[in-house]
């Protein structure tokens, strides 16, 4: 009896090389049992390909996963793929086969983490228990260094909706940098700038590009940290003050989480050619991170001109 035909007589559920192992050592001794027994079963694995999901099996109660348990579709390649096309795994509908199960990642036993993408293919092995069932494995580790392309401000105070990069870069040396250099949207992801902690608003400029680490995963959507990226700088606040009260305005990029344009005097000179005395300024623009983005030219204004006394 051959194997495929072993594959064929399981029942109750998906077939599995363990299925095949109890039919065929239940079929009588022919030639393949026989020479099967001869030099004693092998420890027959079932393995497959899976994708995670990003949310619970249907009946499952309760929210995904936090630990380094997923659940997962089994799936195979599409009805007629070339064998050697690059895999494009789908979720497999066959009935008897199409399963949703519970698998833990080996690579994130230790850490008790969560990181994988929903989407994320992976190759999943069955542990027959002795007293009956199996428990399903893989050993995927997660991506954690990333870059990221900020879209858009979330609801939240310094969070931020973006997308993760993935792909090749194809940058070379020459030529001035300009993101996203061959790398392409991958995969959503909720990203947090570390530097807007307990700030509300939001202080960085979009869309722009920085790198970060994956250290969450809700519902599937990857969770990236980050530390600053390009700061703001539409709808600055002014200082500067008129006249000759004492400007009572201030900032503080805590506070105010907006841009900040300041004008202050540069230098004092006295032409004694002209007898005019002279000040300058400049015009400094901050971002809403407080990090300094432009410095004006001067501007050269008259302080006082000598009268003759009387």
């Amino acid at each position: 009896m051959s194997f495929e035909y072993a594959i064929s007589k399981a029942s109750d559920g998906p077939a599995d090389a363990g299925d095949a192992r109890q039919v065929l050592a239940s079929e009588p001794e022919d030639n393949v049992v026989a020479q099967a027994r001869e030099r004693d079963w092998p420890a027959l694995v079932e393995q497959f390909a899976a994708i995670v999901r990003s949310g619970p099996c249907a009946g499952a109660s309760g929210g995904d996963y936090t630990d380094a348990r997923y659940y997962l579709d089994r799936a195979m390649p599409p009805e007629g793929s070339s064998p050697s096309a690059a895999l494009s795994a789908t979720v497999d509908q066959f009935p008897g086969v199409a399963q949703c199960l519970t698998a833990s990642n080996l690579a994130e036993l230790g850490a008790g983490s969560h990181l994988l993408a929903a989407g994320t293919v992976v190759q999943v092995f069955a542990l027959n228990m002795r007293g009956g069932g199996k428990v399903y494995i893989f050993n995927q580790s997660p991506q954690t260094g990333v870059v990221v392309q900020i879209v858009s401000a979330a609801s939240g105070g310094g969070k931020y909706s973006g997308e993760i990069l993935g792909g090749t870069s194809g940058a070379i040396s020459s030529g001035n940098l300009a993101m996203p250099e061959g790398l392409s949207a991958a995969a959503p992801a909720l990203i947090l700038n570390e530097e807007e902690d307990g700030l509300s608003g939001h202080r960085l400029t979009t869309p722009c590009y920085a790198v970060g680490q994956i250290v969450g995963n809700a519902g599937g959507q990857p969770i990236v940290m980050i530390r600053g990226a390009l700061g703001a700088t539409a709808g600055a606040t002014s200082l500067g003050g008129s006249g000759d009260s004492a400007d009572s305005g201030s900032w503080s990029r805590a506070g105010n989480g907006t841009p900040v344009t300041v004008t202050m005097q540069t230098r004092t000179v006295w032409d004694s050619s002209g007898g005019v005395l002279y000040g300058y300024s400049r015009n400094l623009a901050f971002d809403a991170r407080g990090e300094l983005v432009t410095i004006s030219s001067e501007t050269q204004y008259v302080i006082d001109t000598p009268t003759a006394c009387e």
